[in-house]
């Protein structure tokens, strides 16, 4: 009895609770539709305000621009005018901003649109970036290997550089020099202006363990020559640098296979022997013409290669003074050069 008794007690009580709440939610709502059509109106108010000064400063910004432009009046005038026309500018821009400041109640589904639609360019790209992380599961020879891509595998074939096909000398050392550097590590990616060559690999530059070049790293050591590719030209005097300080130490294939630096010399007739002295001690800076990658360089005797570089006159090869001399003659420094 007192349970039930306490039961009617106690919901007549919530009845009247709910009755005087629903007439002061009203009262709530009422207010709340109040402010915001006063808010409306004055936002109203601002913006005619607004559209005012944005005439005026527009009109007086232009016969500003016009006295300026005109060089009317002496300088000092006009540098008062340009200070004054650039404060109108900064304050013009002001008056954009805090438009779009003061409207985001307006332009909230706007907003969730464009917010939404960089979230999914924003995956897009991140999903095709060049510092994502491939794992590296076999390197096949030298200059190519093989990444994990979702649930298959692409080969990878290295920018710039041309190690030891099968059967060739030096071709295990390669091999194995690539395979110990990134198997079984992430690597970097980095695209060049091709994306796959002729056989469907990729070509890309590859980086390891944060910060090592792997397609420098292979030329500098001697596991590979430099092919460049004149589509993908970003790196082309780093490798040739390389290349030349591995010759000049004799590392790896450098050293080891005769046929590689008989034909290297053959297709390079910049490194040989000097052939035709400088006409004076003042003039001894070499400008050299390649048949292949090189072009027309100057080199001075800091450059690794100076000494091996033979100038033919015949040839259109030619000694300068200055290094202004051979630049104007069209001529650049040598990549090895410091």
């Amino acid at each position: 009895m007192k349970q039930k008794q306490r039961e009617k007690s106690v919901h007549p009580v919530k009845s009247r609770e709910a009755g005087a709440a629903k007439p002061q939610f009203n009262r709530v709502k009422k207010m709340n539709e109040q402010w915001m059509k006063k808010r409306q109106m004055k936002k109203r108010r601002l913006r005619i305000i607004k559209q005012y000064l944005l005439a005026g400063i527009i009109a007086v910004g232009g016969i500003l621009a016009t006295l300026v432009a005109t060089e009317t009046g002496g300088k000092s005038t006009r540098k008062t005018l340009s200070i004054i026309l650039i404060t109108l500018i900064v304050l013009l821009a002001s008056l954009f901003a805090v438009d779009l400041v003061e409207e985001p109640a307006d332009t909230t589904s706007n907003l969730i649109e464009v917010e939404q639609e960089s979230v999914r360019m924003m995956r897009d790209l991140l999903s095709s970036r060049d510092d994502e992380r491939y794992f590296v599961n076999y390197a096949i020879d030298g200059d190519t290997i093989k990444v994990e891509v979702n649930d298959d595998t692409r080969r990878v074939r290295l920018i710039g550089i041309d190690a030891p096909e099968k059967g060739e000398c030096y071709y295990e050392e390669a091999r194995t020099a690539l395979a110990s550097l990134v198997e079984g590590e992430r690597v970097r990616l980095e695209t060049g202006s091709s994306d796959v060559d002729v056989y469907g690999r990729w070509l890309r530059y590859v980086y390891v363990s944060g910060d090592i070049f792997v397609n420098r790293y292979l030329l500098r050591n001697g596991y590979a020559q430099t092919d460049l590719d004149p589509h993908n030209k970003q790196y082309d005097q780093d490798f040739i640098s390389a290349r030349e300080e591995a010759i000049r130490q004799d590392r790896g294939l450098w050293s080891a296979c005769d046929d590689s630096i008989e034909t290297y010399k053959q297709e390079n007739p910049g490194l040989r022997e000097i052939h035709e002295p400088p006409p004076s001690l003042d003039c001894i800076i070499k400008g050299n013409i390649s048949k292949r990658e090189y072009g027309k360089t100057y080199l001075t005797p800091e450059c690794g290669n100076y000494d091996r570089t033979k100038i033919d006159t015949n040839r259109g090869e030619q000694y300068f003074c200055t290094e202004e001399e051979a630049i104007a003659a069209g001529f650049r420094k040598a990549g090895d050069c410091p």
